[in-house]
């Protein structure tokens, strides 16, 4: 009786209704599962792209900023040569061009100079505050000592004198000067805010030894804008919508920012330098005071960090980059990124993502019942296909389907893997054709007799064979790509073959048959001949030469030696036919009658 009341009392479903029901809570466990994994993942994601961001921005920070510390200092190694050659003669000031050329090309110089060690000369190029036009200045004992600035004309050439100082000056006391010397090696300065510009600038200063390494013949230094042009380059980074990139001091100095602020405070002797924790930046306010706290004033950061912390109640994201370049640079790259920039844009997808997924719910119940089957087996089949055509198997073929789109996709899929086997044979044969071309290249650049090289418009080599380092007296081609510099100095012995090679260079971008003196690496002078060619890409800008050269010293000797014997044979052709004329005439018979005459000529009757 009460299993009866039971059975009448139960509710009693279709089966329709059941399967849509199990399908409705079934999609909407997954529809929940989906929208709890995207809030963990969206948090992960937004951690994972800060990290990413945070080391590409340091990356490029770290190279930009390593281009920034080399350029003043590739610039007094280029003077310092050219002191050593005599193209800069400092107590005369003639050579200046140089400087010019240097300044023009790098406008974020504020003044590149030389001291003389003989007497404190020492003549520069720099600029007015407005950066035109450039000038030359001048202390040397014509001028006394005292300082004259010279205005120089589009050529670089000085024109007028514009203005004379009343002090004198002697290089060696200044510190940019007696800092490099006592250190014996390139050295920079502290930031300073400069005079004119009212810029922060940074010295780097470079002693220069003769030939021996021992007797120093002066310093070259040049002035660089560096903190302004590395907060110009900060400024131009994209961090988030609201990050910050800066570089400071391991005391915490403020050296570049990426925001707009000033580095220094005050005027004349009261100027300071502002710290990191003294920023207009909240951001960059906080961020180095956290480190400070956490770091023991900073001394203990020496490799790549990423680290996160809290400020104001957000997360923020951290990566400490250390740079140090030898020369008393000692400082910290630092990228933070809010962990709401990235989070804005993923709750809104989250948001979207549930709407959008109710209103597909609903969809689903509908479509996915009659469909599911009806298209999985299909494209399963393409799946398969495709597992097979991922692990190599590129021999797939699959059937036309009554689906229009599954069978587009399968005649898709079908072109897809016939050009897939065609391009992989394609490339395999190509890839093989290549590793020849490759190995008898280098095959022939290595065995070669002659010399072969590469060198660079700078006049540098970029790569030479072991002939050309045997020709010139080196051990090795490394030896030689290390030691030659400057090829115009070191290698040629004549300026004028350089310059021919120049011009035949710009007028013809080849230069053929060249015979010239070159220096070995032991100073001794041979005979060379030189073809070569300018490489370009495909916009016509000159890459590199590349050429090739041949020891023609024996060859010279015997043409030399072969002229001295024609000239020899000359001389004795000339006396043969010489001795040849005078033996006819004394022979013939007009000479013999005046010999008969002068023999009766009675000497003492002619002369009474």
């Amino acid at each position: 009786m009460i299993g009866k009341m039971i059975n009448k009392t139960r509710r009693k479903f279709r089966l329709p209704s059941i399967l849509i029901s199990f399908l409705v809570l079934q999609l909407a466990g997954t529809v929940g599962l989906v929208l709890s994994l995207s809030w963990y993942n969206s948090r992960a994601t937004a951690r994972d792209l800060a990290a990413q961001l945070r080391q590409e921005l340091i990356a490029r920070i770290d190279q930009q900023l390593k281009s920034y510390v080399e350029i003043p200092h590739a610039i007094n190694r280029i003077n310092g040569s050219a002191m050593l050659t005599g193209d800069l003669q400092i107590a005369t000031g003639t050579g200046f061009n140089q400087l010019w050329e240097q300044a023009k090309i790098y406008p974020n110089t504020n003044l590149i100079y030389c001291g003389s060690e003989r007497d404190g000369s020492l003549v520069g190029v720099g600029r007015e505050p407005d950066h035109i036009p450039l000038q030359l200045v001048m202390y040397n004992q014509s001028t006394n000592y005292r300082g004259q600035y010279y205005d120089l004309n589009h050529w670089g050439d000085r024109t007028i004198l514009k203005q004379t100082g009343t002090k004198l000056y002697d290089a060696r006391k200044r510190p940019w000067y007696q800092t490099a010397k006592q250190n014996r090696d390139a050295t920079w300065s502290e930031i300073y805010l400069d005079f004119d510009t009212q810029l922060p600038t940074i010295t780097a200063s470079t002693p220069i030894y003769d030939r021996t390494g021992q007797t120093l013949i002066g310093v070259c230094a040049t002035d660089f804008i560096l903190p302004a042009e590395m907060s110009r380059f900060l400024r131009s980074l994209k961090v988030g919508q609201s990050g910050q990139t800066f570089i400071m001091k391991r005391s915490g100095t403020l050296v570049a920012s990426s925001t707009p602020e000033k580095l220094f405070e005050g005027e004349g002797d009261q100027v300071r330098h502002l710290s990191a924790i003294e920023s207009n930046s909240a951001l960059i306010r906080g961020t180095a005071q956290y480190l400070q706290d956490r770091f023991d004033n900073l001394k203990g950061l020496e490799q790549v960090k990423q680290l996160e912390f809290t400020l104001d109640g957000e997360r923020q994201f951290v990566q400490i980059l250390p740079f140090q370049d030898k020369r008393g640079i000692d400082w910290l790259t630092v990228v933070v990124v809010p962990e709401k920039d990235f989070l804005a844009q993923i709750n809104q997808n989250t948001r979207n993502t549930l709407v959008l997924s109710l209103v597909a719910l609903a969809a689903a119940i509908a479509i996915g019942i009659i469909t599911s089957r009806w298209v999985t087996r299909p494209i399963l089949r393409v799946s398969q296909a495709s597992n097979e055509l991922a692990h190599g198997n590129l021999d797939q073929h699959l059937d036309s389907s009554f689906i229009s789109e599954i069978n587009t996709l399968a005649n898709s899929f079908n072109r897809m893997a016939g050009q897939l086997k065609d391009s992989f044979e394609t490339l395999e044969r190509k890839n093989q054709e290549l590793r020849l071309a490759e190995e008898n290249y280098r095959s022939i650049f290595e065995n070669a007799l002659e010399g072969i090289f590469q060198s660079s418009p700078e006049g540098r080599y970029l790569k030479v064979n072991s002939a050309m380092a045997r020709i010139y007296g080196y051990e090795s081609p490394q030896e030689m790509l290390e030691t030659i510099t400057d090829i115009s100095t070191q290698i040629y012995v004549n300026p004028t073959d350089q310059a021919q090679f120049q011009d035949q260079m710009e007028n013809n971008d080849q230069a053929q048959n060249l015979e010239y003196q070159v220096y070995r690496k032991d100073g001794e002078i041979i005979w060379i001949q030189e073809d070569t060619r300018a490489v370009r890409n495909s916009n016509g800008e000159l890459l590199y030469y590349e050429g090739m050269i041949e020891d023609i010293t024996e060859r010279k000797r015997r043409e030399n030696e072969l002229r001295r014997q024609l000239e020899e044979l000359k001389i004795e052709i000339d006396q043969k036919k010489r001795q040849k004329e005078v033996a006819m005439l004394t022979e013939s018979s007009y000479f013999q009658e005046v010999q008969e005459e002068i023999e009766k000529v009675d000497l003492d009757e002619f002369w009474s």
